[in-house]
């Protein structure tokens, strides 16, 4: 005998918890059906098989059977409901002589509880709700479980989607290197050989020429020392690339460097009708650097102030010290500055602008952008000796770049290790030729 009380009581139809009660007893089945028909779906069946058919058709929670039971013991019953329906909760009725039965089916994971005959009403209904409780928590930690699951496959399948693309990268950032490299050196031989020819030709013919090809002449020898320099360049960036790159310190004296960089770049000034104003503190004259180096993170810096200055504006170049030992740099222009979408860019090699309208080559002109080498290569030097380039700009009023460097690179402890993990503010600027 089957029956189902939601079919003859007022049960909420909103209850979605359901639980079946297993008993050859009829009086016991209508008692827990009395009790609980206002709380939850109550099912019933009179023995085992009656039970199982119920459960391939209902959606059960919860069961509760009786240990002695013809034809299949509750125990039986629950261990096939356990290997068919592991999910549902198992609840044995039993009497205190079958008390070594319910020890062995809790052993072996048959039933979730038990509840000895007779009960009480209370602990009956506080039973019941527990066992549901339980059934919801399972579920809920199933659900969590699977959530995990799919979680740590969509996780397992980007980190492989990530490393083959850091494999990727890895081997385009090798390819850009023995590019550059094959480049620069294959430069070389063609670009000393325009300029040997230029020369002597200039020097055996010049009289001899018409203007036209003299000026055309002139224009072979001035773009072949443009293609070398930039040749130069490019050598020199992947020339430093690697940790062993070493400097070659001397004591400098920031007024006489001063001065080398002011005939370096005066012709460009002149030629602008710009003015460098230069400033140094008294309490920094001299500091230990690799000269070469310096020159090349001064000028970088300096020709990027002359070329995004308009004419006749000054240039600001100011060395003073700080409180930590160390010297700061810095070339204030008041020109263009850099917008917003460039900024984070600028000391990326071969970076330029992202406006296309822009990207023409030139040494001094207003506003010309090189291949993007210059802010770079100024960077890495800075960070060789231990320091870094931080940028303050305003878009349309100009840009300030500061170097940082020790006063001594030897005095900073494992220079070449922290060379990368500096903190930049960017605020910035275009880059230079």
């Amino acid at each position: 005998m089957v029956t189902d009380s939601s079919l003859t009581t007022d049960a909420d139809a909103s209850t979605q918890r359901t639980f079946l009660v297993v008993d050859d007893e009829p009086d016991i089945l209508d008692a827990i059906q009395r009790m609980f028909r206002r709380q939850y779906r109550v099912l019933t069946a009179q023995n085992g098989a009656d039970a199982l058919e119920i459960i391939q058709s209902e959606d059960v929670q919860v069961v509760m059977t009786d240990q002695r039971m013809p034809e299949m013991t509750g125990i039986e019953f629950l261990a096939r409901l356990r290997r068919n329906h592991p999910q549902i909760v198992r609840v044995l009725f039993t009497g205190y002589s079958d008390i070594d039965h319910v020890i062995d089916a809790i052993n072996e994971g048959h039933v979730y509880r038990y509840i000895s005959k007779p009960w009480k009403p209370a602990e009956l209904k506080l039973f019941v709700e527990q066992a549901f409780e339980y059934y919801e928590s399972e579920r809920e930690r199933d659900r969590l479980l699977n959530e995990l699951k799919e979680a740590n496959r969509q996780l397992e399948q980007k980190n492989t989607l990530l490393s083959r693309t850091n494999e990727e990268l890895k081997q385009l950032d090798r390819m850009k290197t023995v590019f550059m490299e094959v480049v620069s050196h294959e430069l070389n031989t063609p670009i000393a050989i325009t300029l040997g020819y230029a020369f002597l030709l200039q020097k055996e013919l010049a009289d001899d020429l018409d203007p036209v090809a003299l000026k055309a002449l002139r224009g072979i020898d001035s773009s072949a020392k443009r293609l070398k320099s930039i040749s130069n360049r490019i050598f020199k960036m992947i020339s430093e690339e690697g940790p062993a790159s070493s400097l070659d310190l001397e004591t400098i004296d920031l007024r006489d460097f001063s001065n080398d960089l002011r005939d370096q770049i005066e012709p460009f000034l002149d030629k602008r009708q710009q003015h460098l104003d230069v400033t140094i503190g008294d309490d920094c004259p001299t500091i230990r650097a690799d000269h070469e180096k310096l020159s090349d993170i001064c000028v970088n810096l300096l020709m990027n102030a002359i070329k995004f200055s308009r004419d006749e504006q000054t240039i600001d170049l100011t060395f003073r010290a700080t409180d930590d030992n160390s010297v700061d740099i810095e070339v204030r222009d008041r020109g263009v500055g850099i917008s917003d979408e460039d900024v984070s860019q600028i000391f990326d090699a071969f970076f330029s602008t992202f406006d296309s309208k822009h990207h023409s080559s030139g040494s001094f002109e207003f506003e010309k952008r090189g291949i993007g080498l210059g802010l770079p290569v100024a960077k890495k030097f800075a960070q060789m000796h231990g320091g870094d380039i931080e940028v303050r700009t305003e878009e349309g009023q100009g840009s300030t770049f500061t170097v940082r460097l020790p006063i001594d690179p030897d005095d900073v402890d494992d220079r070449a290790a922290q060379m990368p993990t500096t903190t930049l503010q960017f605020d910035s600027y275009v880059d230079e030729d």
